[in-house]
């Protein structure tokens, strides 16, 4: 297993910051239009919005994970996706895993890099999750870390992985999905599929 706490990205722009716009969908995923982060992170938006859940696989078959800044608003010092984040208004989901991506570990993609595994909705968080796998040949020593997003990643074994999703050290507590992501990973590591 490879640990380390890396150096940090610190890109962070300076003046007032515009309020993330994303574009929402009813339940059935049709296009309603586009809102503000906190009416889509409000009590009842009565609306759903997309994000891309990134799962990384290196070449030895390890799997990155990322445990969340202390800073973060939601499940800070957690462990989860090593690289996720919300999808912009206009912006497709390939162009949001590239930036997430980058913006999260400092690594260069393109889109056809990721390989699409699914779509979950998730009705606790008002969100899709646009569920993409990456390989890399990255070591955590390549990567550079947004300071206000990742406080560190690791590689770990499938097993461990299994275990961490269903301990109270990740912050992903969606059953339903964490039972579907670790079985289509296993699907993913026995066939390469």
């Amino acid at each position: 297993m490879s640990m380390i706490t890396l150096k940090k990205n610190k890109k962070r722009k300076s003046g007032l910051k515009m309020e993330e716009m994303f574009d929402t969908y009813d339940k059935n995923g049709r296009f309603l239009g586009i809102k503000p982060k906190s009416f889509c992170h409000g009590d009842n938006p009565k609306c759903f919005h997309k994000a891309v859940w990134i799962w990384i696989v290196n070449d030895k078959g390890e799997l990155l994970i990322q445990k969340r800044a202390a800073c973060k608003k939601h499940h800070p010092n957690k462990y989860g996706a090593p690289s996720a984040g919300h999808v912009s208004a206009g912006e497709t989901l390939l162009e949001a895993c590239v930036r997430e991506t980058q913006e999260e570990l400092g690594l260069s993609t393109k889109p056809d890099d990721y390989v699409f595994w699914g779509e979950m909705l998730i009705e606790e968080t008002n969100e899709f999750a646009e569920t993409y796998l990456l390989k890399t040949s990255a070591k955590v020593s390549d990567m550079t870390l947004q300071e206000e997003e990742v406080a560190m990643v690791k590689y770990l074994t499938y097993d461990e992985f299994v275990s961490l999703i269903h301990s109270k050290e990740f912050c992903v507590g969606f059953k339903n999905y964490n039972n579907w992501i670790c079985e289509r990973m296993k699907t993913y590591l026995e066939t390469k599929k």
